[in-house]
């Protein structure tokens, strides 16, 4: 079976998505809080853009949950993806860098997010319950 490729900001924006949600909070606080448009923010959230390290801490805020929380809530779902041996967590690959270049026809440019993501997510955490 290949394995599915996942970015760590896919990563993040389903972890921050699902604290969001927990807390009840909407995608336009959250990016008001933020400073952005909700448009930006769901971006961040899907995984089809990045979030900055400002952001990241920003985002915390908004949650209300100390930056360290936040941070080891992503690094434990990539590890608990990585385990699955079905997952393949990388850094996305940036524009016109040597090694996007590199990547170009071999299929790690592409990415899991959203909906398929969370479900995986999801499932891998409801199997450690």
């Amino acid at each position: 079976m290949q394995d599915k490729l996942v970015s760590y900001s896919s990563v993040l924006g389903v972890v921050v998505a699902n604290k969001r949600k927990e807390f009840g909070i909407e995608q336009s606080v959250m990016a008001d809080c933020m400073g952005l448009s909700q448009a930006s923010y769901s971006r961040l959230e899907s995984g089809k853009s990045t979030f900055s390290v400002d952001q990241l801490f920003e985002c915390a805020q908004a949650l209300n949950i100390p930056a360290a929380e936040l941070f080891n809530s992503v690094v434990n779902t990539v590890g608990n993806l990585q385990s699955s041996n079905d997952v393949v967590v990388q850094g996305q690959p940036r524009g016109n860098t040597t090694k996007a270049k590199a990547a170009e026809g071999s299929g790690v440019g592409t990415f899991i997010a959203g909906a398929a993501l969370g479900a995986l997510i999801i499932g891998l955490a409801g199997k450690s319950k």
